[in-house]
């Protein structure tokens, strides 16, 4: 499940401009005097001017599993990696994959992922040539499992590798995931920041377009149709 394009809101407009084109040097691909997007590998990232606090986003980049160790270096040198119980990096069995995490200037969890069963970039430093596209982005619900089973059928998608809780649950594939987490969970990994409901639009490929408003929260999901080679 490519993720194509997504929306978000920002109370912080200019300085999460600064941080995602400067700092995480991602080129600039459009922009007004109440957005701007950015183009993180395959995928589109709009931010829009909101006056709604608060506001709160996990997304994930995909990185090189063989630029790892480069990733952090580059990382280490523009911004301030999270912690959890002391460590930096994390690592799941269960997805096989490895971590970074960091914020932006609005507060927003970002996450740098390696997957361990995705193939390797050529070259041996790191740069934002090097982010893949966007694979993760947190939905915040009141009920999990419902809203798990229904976004299962009406999108067609499965639980990615086991990752299938009362109070979190990941839809999706290596490609991508929607995260779903309960309102007020703490997100990984530091502990301090309760999930709160927050407006996303996403577009993803998929075989079936369609475009669902996810009730009672301001999300929508398109799915958009495959291109055709020939």
């Amino acid at each position: 499940m490519f993720m194509t394009a997504i929306d978000l809101e920002t109370t912080a407009l200019a300085q999460e401009h600064a941080f995602y084109t400067q700092t995480l040097g991602l080129p600039l691909r459009q922009e007004g005097a109440d957005s701007f997007t950015v183009q993180a590998g395959t995928t589109a990232l709009t931010f829009r001017a909101s006056r709604k606090p608060p506001l709160l986003y996990h997304f994930a980049f995909t990185i090189p599993l063989n630029k790892w160790q480069q990733a952090k270096a580059w990382l280490r040198a523009r911004t301030t990696l999270l912690e959890g119980e002391g460590e930096d990096e994390f690592e799941s069995e269960r997805v096989r994959s490895r971590s970074y995490y960091f914020p932006d200037p609005a507060g927003n969890i970002l996450e740098f992922i390696a997957r361990e069963d995705l193939p390797a970039k050529a070259g041996e430093d790191f740069g934002p040539g090097d982010v893949l596209h966007i694979s993760e982005l947190g939905l915040v619900v009141h009920d999990v499992p419902s809203l798990a089973n229904q976004l299962k059928t009406s999108l067609g998608v499965e639980v990615f590798r086991d990752s299938f809780f009362e109070d979190f649950a990941q839809l999706g594939d290596i490609n991508g995931v929607l995260v779903l987490t309960q309102r007020e969970r703490l997100w990984f990994p530091d502990r301090r920041q309760p999930a709160v409901v927050s407006p996303v639009r996403v577009a993803m490929l998929g075989t079936l377009p369609q475009q669902i408003t996810v009730q009672p929260y301001p999300y929508v999901l398109e799915v958009v149709p495959l291109r055709e080679e020939g």
